[in-house]
């Protein structure tokens, strides 16, 4: 008969620590060094000191803590019940006179004040350090409490489910790789199917979704942005509840669980097929989208589909039956293939999907990009990205939906596996509250017709442009930095010139042109437009800015900002008749060190044309001319390009 003795036997707890203390000492030394040890090291030295202020104590040696925080929890609960996964041991532990409720609340319980015991050590030591030493204006007594709560919360969430994880297994290396699978496998399965439906649907937003804050569907990602996200009460609710069920789950399958399993990779002879069927399902999604991703033709994918179910199949079988003579075991394979395909098949069909655009007169509003990350709130805490506005005009919303028609219209091989792709995103918000939501890897060169009235359109410019989010008077400073291999900059700090600065760049982005936008993309200078409250503009300054160049020359800034005739040595020119420089201006550059002196190749030493070519070269490649750029004093040479509308005259007078 187990007896009814206490819960919590004072033997069996020092028995326990005995066997498992060493864990939670490690753990002590290791948050002493990170934390205290930092604390006291930064402060003693006068030019560290400054850098003591933090938003939170993660940000002290944050990489010794994550890998504290991500090993112990797991490490202590394989050492914890690695009685299960022992015969001998799990014959022992049960023949003894003790309800199995009993040991699992006694093992649970103290590995839980294990984990909890070093944190609440090391807190109350930082608490110490910032009465005595006032650190009040590095950090508060709230900081402390809040690490030390969610570290706490963390440590027994990453334990819970390495012991849930335990109870499923009888081996402990298993046990350990299942953890941090399980602890993983919202996010990466998520992240598969999505990236998996990008490849079967056209126009499936996977990235979109991507970026939709998926590291909070893992406490092991979330745990990586803990340095600078701070952590939601929604989240510790949650955790919390996953903490309990888990714990109840544990002792649920502990009490069912036979001793006899013990060295069996899965206990429960019922979770096998799932786990056999879950392994080759998600080495099947891998395969498919290692292949996806290197933009491999679809029969490709299709093999990555192939092969990553077998691997799967076969390594799972492997673990199950501890051999690997498994490879006649085949017909569940099988099986599992024909579903597949009738499954895969069915999503292909799915035409309506990708065919699907909503009427123009359910639309309130459409959102157009190539980076979803516009489109998303961020955590105002630590960031300050611009967040545009969507398109509510009507000549707009028309214009995007032609746009959108031409790409369903035109989608083939060459716009959904070509390497040199843009992406487009299109959000519709519609009158009744739902959204419809598109991604596509484009050649934006065949659709520039449709984007032209998009781009030039006031709306379009004033939602998309985070310039128009600054008043002319919010200025504080405008920084200007050449796109070329030096170190210098041109600053506007003077009131009066920051806001007529301010009011032609604005007027400059209105009057751009599509065409400019992309011909001048990356070509001038970085200007960066600093505000009140840490804002901050990014744009770039483009020689087709004719006015605010003219106005930088006024103020005799111009040399500063932009690379200019006094800083090349000559420009070599040539036709452009190889396509292999566009992916690769290295070999350009080789190209024409081999060709230098031959007959077509032009050499440009005088200054007015090289400030020409300055002005009128593209950093995007072009079918016209190719130019290389040789710097004074510098080994970089820098590759453009001219198109037939934009090469100098001099040029073309040469070539003829």
């Amino acid at each position: 008969m187990p007896s009814k003795m206490s819960l919590f036997n004072k033997e069996a707890i020092l028995r326990i620590v005995r066997s498992v203390g060493w864990i939670p000492i490690f753990y002590f030394f290791g948050l002493l060094f990170a934390l205290p040890i930092r604390i006291l090291m930064t402060y003693s030295n006068e030019n560290t000191r400054k850098y003591m202020k933090v938003a939170s104590l993660f940000q002290y040696d944050f990489g010794i803590q994550l890998v504290f925080l991500i090993i112990v929890p797991v490490l202590l609960a394989i050492f914890l019940f690695r009685f299960l996964h022992l015969k001998q041991a799990a014959d022992l532990m049960h023949s003894l006179p003790l309800k199995r409720e009993t040991i699992y609340h006694q093992y649970s319980v103290t590995g839980m004040a294990l984990l909890v015991l070093p944190i609440i050590l090391i807190a109350i030591v930082i608490l110490f350090i910032h009465i005595g030493l006032d650190l009040e204006a590095y950090f508060e007594i709230s900081d402390i409490f809040y690490w030390a709560g969610i570290t706490i919360l963390f440590n027994l969430l990453l334990f819970t489910a390495s012991v849930f994880v335990g109870m499923m297994t009888g081996i402990s290396v298993v046990q350990g790789v299942l953890s941090y699978i399980f602890l993983l496998f919202p996010v990466g399965i998520v992240s598969l199917l999505f990236l998996n439906l990008k490849t079967l649907l056209y126009g499936f937003p996977a990235d979109y979704y991507l970026n939709r804050e998926l590291d909070k569907m893992s406490p092991l990602t979330y745990a990586a942005v803990l340095e600078n996200k701070p952590f939601q009460s929604i989240q510790i609710i949650l955790y919390l509840v996953l903490i309990i069920v888990l714990y109840a789950l544990s002792l649920f399958f502990y009490q069912r669980r036979k001793v006899e399993t013990a060295s069996e990779a899965i206990a429960f002879s019922n979770l096998r097929a799932i786990f056999k069927y879950g392994v080759t399902f998600c080495t099947m999604l891998l395969g498919g989208a290692y292949f996806s991703l290197v933009q491999a033709p679809f029969g490709w994918v299709i093999f990555g589909y192939a092969i990553g179910a077998v691997i799967g199949y076969i390594a799972a079988e492997m673990v199950l039956r501890k051999t690997w003579r498994v490879f006649g075991r085949i017909k569940g394979l099988a099986v599992y293939v024909a579903v597949m395909v009738v499954l895969i098949t069915g999503t292909q069909a799915l035409s309506r999907y990708e065919d699907h655009l909503p009427e123009q007169s359910d639309i309130k509003s459409v959102f157009l990009t190539d980076d979803p990350s516009l489109y998303l709130n961020k955590d105002e805490a630590y960031y300050h990205n611009f967040v545009a506005s969507p398109l509510k005009e009507e000549k707009n919303i028309e214009a995007v939906l032609k746009l959108h028609r031409q790409i369903i219209e035109k989608q083939s091989i060459s716009d959904k596996q070509n390497l040199y792709f843009e992406t487009s995103y299109f959000v519709y918000k519609l009158k009744n509250g739902k959204k419809v939501i598109r991604e596509y890897a484009i050649n934006k060169e065949q659709h520039k017709d449709l984007y032209r009235p998009i781009f030039e359109s006031r709306e379009f410019k004033l939602s998309t442009n985070e310039i128009f989010k600054l008043n002319e008077n919010e200025a504080d400073r405008i920084t200007m930095t050449p796109n070329g291999p030096f170190n210098r900059q041109a600053m506007i700090t003077e009131p009066v010139d920051l806001k007529e600065a301010v009011s032609i760049l604005k007027e400059e982005v209105l009057n751009e042109t599509y065409n400019d936008s992309v011909y001048y993309r990356d070509n001038f200078s970085n200007t960066e437009i600093f505000g009140d409250k840490d804002k901050s503009v990014h744009l770039e300054i483009k020689p087709s800015y004719k006015k605010f160049n003219h106005w930088l020359k006024k103020k005799n800034m111009l040399a500063q900002a932009k690379v200019t005739a006094d800083d090349i040595s000559y420009v070599l020119v040539a036709r452009n008749n190889s396509s292999e420089f566009e992916d690769n201006p290295g070999s350009a550059i080789e190209w024409f060190k081999e060709h230098e002196k031959d007959r077509g190749i032009i050499k440009v030493t005088d200054k007015d044309k090289i400030e020409l070519c300055l002005d009128q070269a593209s950093q995007v490649s072009q079918n016209g001319y190719i130019a290389a750029f040789y710097y004074k004093g510098q080994i970089d040479q820098e590759i453009k390009w001219f198109d037939e509308e934009h090469v100098p005259d001099f040029i073309k007078d040469h070539d003829q």
